[in-house]
């Protein structure tokens, strides 16, 4: 796991990650945009894991979605930065700010379609 999310995460949530257990679209809502960053490094950094040992994007989406609990949370044409910067391993403060200001503006568009929903 990527040492900057060891600066944002509990102890209990790191080994989480370490044993593979993603948080939820519910556990996201919660998160800070500091923690959100280090899970978004922490995903990336387990996404290009996998690439680099072979797999292909088909490979890694026929086991498991990375992406899954982050779609409902972001709006289309964040998400699809985000899934490119994942993908393609970008990393810059204007990706990143872009996908942290979908995620904030995605949260409260949840919560409202979801408000009273439970």
């Amino acid at each position: 796991m990527d040492s900057s999310a060891s600066l944002y995460f509990p102890l209990k949530f790191q080994l989480h990650m370490t044993n593979k257990t993603n948080p939820t679209t519910k556990d996201l809502l919660s998160f800070s945009l500091n923690k959100m960053k280090a899970y978004l490094f922490s995903l990336q950094d387990d996404l290009q894991a996998k690439l680099d040992s072979g797999l292909t994007m088909d490979d890694i989406l026929d086991e498991e979605d990375p992406f899954e609990a982050l779609e409902p949370l972001l709006p289309q044409e964040v998400y699809l930065i985000l899934v490119l910067a994942m993908v393609k391993n970008i990393r810059t403060d204007t990706v990143m700010d872009a996908v942290l200001d979908g995620f904030e503006k995605g949260v409260e568009q949840y919560r409202n379609r979801n408000n009273g929903e439970s």
